[in-house]
């Protein structure tokens, strides 16, 4: 059972066996467990794995997430990478890599696009930082609408390298993304360059967004808050909301390495003083 990628008019898409409906239910039930056993999860889905093993590409994938959380490295990445090979093993001759999209809105397109994704983020934890950057922009190429986020980890990743002449490309090639990661990366360009009236400026509408980060980025210490709790429900991690302290200790979390800047700290330290 082999996995194709097909043309059907304008539009390529994944063409899956009709087999995998039989394990519809059971690759569902194994997700179940991820995050809370992940032995039992990736127990489950290695029997999915064991009968679609050249076409189930969620199923390698999310064992891939399981070993990662569970810190086991050499495993995480070899499910990652096999999924995403199945995937671009299956692309015919015909595919031209430069104009054919794969685009996230057809259901059957989303596996691969995920094993791409997946496969960056392994890279993007090895601090192998160009091969990354190449996975997020082949993701990017075949699905320009970015329903996965995958510009913020591009965001990310320049960031961490001090390229900010892509830092800022990609911010102007988004200018109405309206999220905490392109708010204050505006901020954080024209405070680096030293242009702190205009850092100044855009701080009005970046702490409309969360005005926790602005706080958070002027901290000499960092303490992680306690999870977001919905009421009646004490136990449960509700997430991440967005404006929320969760979000600002997140932001500088995943960016701290530049964050922590003396030049980025004492120009929040002001802007707090000031109450900007």
């Amino acid at each position: 059972m082999k996995l194709k990628l097909v043309k059907y008019y304008d539009d390529w898409r994944f063409n899956f066996p009709k087999e995998m409906d039989k394990v519809f239910d059971e690759y569902w039930e194994a997700i179940d467990f991820l995050d809370y056993d992940e032995n039992e999860c990736q127990k489950r889905l290695q029997k999915i794995i064991s009968n679609f093993s050249e076409c189930h590409l969620d199923a390698y994938t999310h064992v891939s997430i399981s070993y990662r959380n569970q810190k086991k490295v050499t495993q995480s990445f070899h499910y990652a990478l096999t999924s995403y090979l199945l995937g671009k093993n299956a692309f015919p001759k015909e595919f031209d890599e430069k104009n054919d999209r794969i685009i996230w809105s057809n259901m059957d397109n989303r596996p691969f696009l995920r094993a791409c994704q997946n496969l960056g983020l392994e890279y993007q934890y090895r601090k192998d930082f160009s091969r990354t950057i190449e996975l997020y922009r082949e993701n990017l190429s075949y699905n320009e609408n970015d329903n996965q986020g995958i510009r913020y980890l591009l965001l990310e990743c320049y960031l961490e390298l001090k390229d900010y002449k892509e830092f800022k490309n990609l911010l102007d090639k988004y200018d109405g993304d309206y999220i905490v990661e392109f708010f204050y990366g505006r901020v954080i360009y024209d405070i680096l360059k030293n242009n702190g009236k205009e850092a100044m400026d855009l701080l009005t509408e970046a702490a409309k967004c969360n005005k926790h980060v602005v706080m958070e980025l002027a901290k000499e210490k960092h303490i992680e808050p306690d999870p977001h709790r919905i009421p009646g429900a004490p136990n449960f991690n509700a997430g991440i909301p967005i404006g929320s302290i969760q979000q600002a200790y997140d932001y500088w979390s995943t960016n701290k390495k530049t964050l922590n800047l003396k030049i980025i700290r004492d120009f929040f330290k002001y802007a707090k003083k000031n109450n900007a």
